[in-house]
């Protein structure tokens, strides 16, 4: 999540009234949040479990009440917690058109930021405010289930993996590429940092470049990921690991990675680091 489009959403104030409503009736015939009767068993076909059927419901929330889903998400905002249970906003698939209000009967550590995987029903549309006073219309869920999960496995997982495990030794410097992950948007690059030397080392992701052919691939930033990063300075002794992050890149051709170290001892000479990703 860029940071531009966080200060955007964090405008975004559901009112709490709305939220509370999810929880209201719990026979067999209960009333949505606009006042019409929605059965509570699941209509007949498959569970709602693909961003393209996703996709539909958002479009006409109402007409799939009481349907089974099951999707990935990722939260924005503080969830709001009461005597009823925790109430939050995601992004469905990490689909900024896909702003969805999640209503959960249980009480829960949930955080802004958390990846989630969410089973339950369509409870439909959801009309609310924003904190300008403007008219909202959202999807809302009443979640049976919200599992923690991560980025890289619910939103962007690998088409490809190579494991490489190769490594290079500078002066005690030891840099070390374990595998690297092809996903749709993004490719991650992980890595291993040893300082076998008496002096502090350093790393720094924003240093690093990638190449396929005559193309130079961006690295990227992991801001709102929670993928694990290298600390930019390493002392004597200590291994550090994790994900130097590029854009996409094309699965079936070669991809060149170079990575850039220093050391505190400036009597020494560092050649890029280069490792060759192939099958």
């Amino acid at each position: 999540m860029k940071n531009g489009s966080k200060w955007k959403v964090s405008l975004l104030l559901v009112l709490l009234v709305s939220l509370s409503l999810f929880m209201v009736g719990c026979g067999n015939s209960e009333k949505s949040v606009d006042g019409s009767e929605s059965s509570s068993s699941n209509k007949a076909g498959d569970v709602i479990d693909t961003e393209e059927k996703f996709q539909e419901v958002y479009s006409d929330p109402n007409k799939f009440k009481g349907d089974s889903i099951e999707f990935n998400a990722q939260i924005f905002l503080e969830p709001e917690t009461d005597g009823d249970g925790t109430y939050f906003q995601c992004y469905a698939y990490n689909n900024e058109n896909l702003n969805t209000i999640v209503a959960f009967n249980e009480k829960s550590d949930l955080k802004d930021e958390d990846v989630v995987l969410i089973k339950g029903k369509v409870r439909g549309k959801i009309d609310a405010e924003n904190a300008f006073g403007g008219d909202l219309s959202l999807l809302g869920i009443d979640a049976d289930s919200v599992e923690k999960t991560d980025y890289a496995t619910a939103l962007a997982p690998a088409i490809k993996t190579i494991e490489l495990n190769e490594e290079i030794d500078q002066h005690g410097y030891l840099m070390k590429v374990e595998k690297v992950e092809f996903a749709e948007e993004e490719t991650r690059v992980y890595v291993s940092i040893t300082n076998n030397t008496k002096d502090n080392i350093s790393f720094y992701s924003f240093d690093s470049k990638a190449t396929q052919g005559s193309k130079q691939l961006k690295e990227e930033d992991s801001y709102g990921k929670g993928y694990p990063e290298i600390d930019s300075e390493i002392l004597p002794g200590v291994t550090e690991e994790g994900i130097v992050l590029f854009s996409k890149s094309d699965v079936d051709e070669p991809l060149k990675i170079y990575l850039e170290g220093s050391s505190d001892n400036y009597e020494l000479d560092f050649d890029p680091f280069i490792f060759e990703v192939k099958e």
